[in-house]
């Protein structure tokens, strides 16, 4: 399959918020799909130092990824020096066929060619075991002291990779 990877514009929200909330509905993972498209809505509005990228197969859009730096509205773990991504979701058609992974190497890329930035930080659900061996396989280790409850039944671990 060939994935390119490419910065999100305006015309992308509409289909990157229906695989987003398609993929993660799906999963199980959302069970308020309103609160979950207000956060989005919020996401494309766009803030200072974040960014949304779309991986394409094609000629379709067929996966997403949020990209912040610390400070922003939307980063739960970034320190300086960090970017974090977030809300990383894939068509569910076209899911275990490199898109996740593919993304994840362009979040890592631009870290990487980023002299002011030293790791790249994200927050993943306990449950979501497939997630976890794709960000082990790139070499992300989980750092269980920057764990933390979103709310009192939701945990959130930490995985960070040095770059």
């Amino acid at each position: 399959m060939d994935i390119t990877v490419r910065s999100a514009d305006r015309n992308d929200f509409g289909e990157i918020r229906r695989i987003t909330v398609e993929a993660y509905s799906n999963a199980g993972y959302i069970d308020d799909e309103y609160a979950f498209n207000h956060i989005l809505a919020a996401i494309e509005e766009g803030h200072a130092g974040s960014s949304l990228l779309v991986a394409e197969s094609g000629g379709k859009i067929v996966g997403s990824v949020f990209v912040t730096r610390p400070g922003g509205d939307f980063s739960d773990v970034a320190h300086d020096g960090e970017l974090e991504f977030r809300m990383l979701a894939v068509e569910p058609g076209e899911q275990h066929k490199g898109i996740a992974h593919r993304l994840v190497e362009e979040v890592i890329e631009r870290a990487r060619r980023d002299p002011d930035l030293s790791g790249v930080v994200l927050t993943i659900a306990p449950q979501m075991n497939g997630q976890h061996a794709l960000y082990e396989s790139l070499n992300f280790t989980r750092i269980p002291a920057r764990d933390f409850m979103l709310t009192d039944s939701f945990a959130l671990h930490v995985y960070k990779l040095s770059v």
